[in-house]
């Protein structure tokens, strides 16, 4: 698109520890909806993610089919992490963490790279290898005294359809200045 070469990052979900099959399905859901280019799915052994198999919602198995994401199974934590290493694939943690920033605040730093979401367990978060894997984490803000900690699918959604508005803001600049010089 763009003369100089460059391309926008592409966006990822990583999943693991999810313990409730609903909120697994609600996730791949929400990764196709929301331009996802794949998601690697670590454990999770009792999640069938085959297409022919029983457990991913037709949507899901209809978007893998037609190229638009791709699911890639890892057994084990280590194996995902080094495949998002030797790939250039940034480890983002959805958790509230001192080290957290707000997911406004970081696409306002335009990543360059591509980047994998980690949303935490439903009860836990992230546990600390995961944290220990990560090379960032994003919050959400929140404005009222209700909870300090949103639905899993709720919390991914919020940041992934804030990335996907960056990474389309991010492409329209470029075909502005491809067009207008």
């Amino acid at each position: 698109m763009s003369t100089n070469g460059a391309r926008h990052p592409k966006m990822y979900l990583v999943l693991s520890n999810i313990s409730k099959r609903p909120n697994i399905r609600s996730l791949l859901l929400t990764a196709a909806a929301l331009g996802s280019s794949g998601v690697f799915v670590v454990g999770q052994a009792a999640f069938d993610t085959n297409v022919d198999g029983g457990d991913l919602p037709g949507q899901i198995i209809d978007h893998v089919r037609q190229g638009k994401m791709f699911i890639k199974r890892f057994c084990k934590w280590h194996e995902c992490t080094s495949y998002l290493q030797q790939h250039g694939i940034r480890l983002v943690g959805i958790e509230i963490h001192k080290q957290a920033i707000n997911i406004e605040a970081f696409v306002a730093q335009e990543p360059n790279q591509d980047v994998a979401f980690l949303p935490g367990n439903e009860g836990q978060g992230l546990n600390e290898k995961q944290m220990k894997s990560c090379d960032a984490f994003c919050i959400i803000s929140q404005y009222g005294g209700g909870t300090a900690s949103l639905n899993v699918n709720v919390a991914t959604s919020i940041i992934l359809h804030r990335f996907y508005e960056y990474q389309q803001r991010r492409m329209q600049r470029r075909l502005e200045c491809d067009i207008f010089g």
